[in-house]
């Protein structure tokens, strides 16, 4: 078994399917809930990877809303996720690495 090493540390042991696909997420908050664009990077059955245009604390629960898409093999309507990992990527660009916790 070949062991496969991707730069740093990652949790996500499950196969990733690249894409590139906009769609809203909502970060919860004690206070209010803040409803932002993002774009998906990659997804898995466990996670997804999602560039938004401002950082976002780790531990921070998001809600996922995307209307189904040929593009997407797991499903992400109305999912809840955590942030793990939040990477500056450019002055404009972050990415976040989220855990999926469920989906309805």
């Amino acid at each position: 078994m070949q062991d496969f090493k991707q730069g740093f540390d990652e949790g996500r042991a499950c196969f990733r399917t690249m894409v590139n696909q906009e769609l809203t997420i909502t970060l919860i908050d004690d206070e209010n809930n803040l409803e932002v664009s993002a774009n998906c990077r990659d997804i898995s059955e466990t996670g997804v990877a999602l560039e938004i245009s401002h950082p976002v604390d780790v531990g921070t629960l998001i809600k996922i809303h995307l209307d189904c898409d040929d593009q997407i093999s797991v499903p992400l309507m109305h999912c809840r996720g955590k942030v793990q990992r939040c990477e500056v990527e450019s002055d404009e660009l972050y990415l976040l690495a989220v855990e999926i916790l469920d989906c309805k």
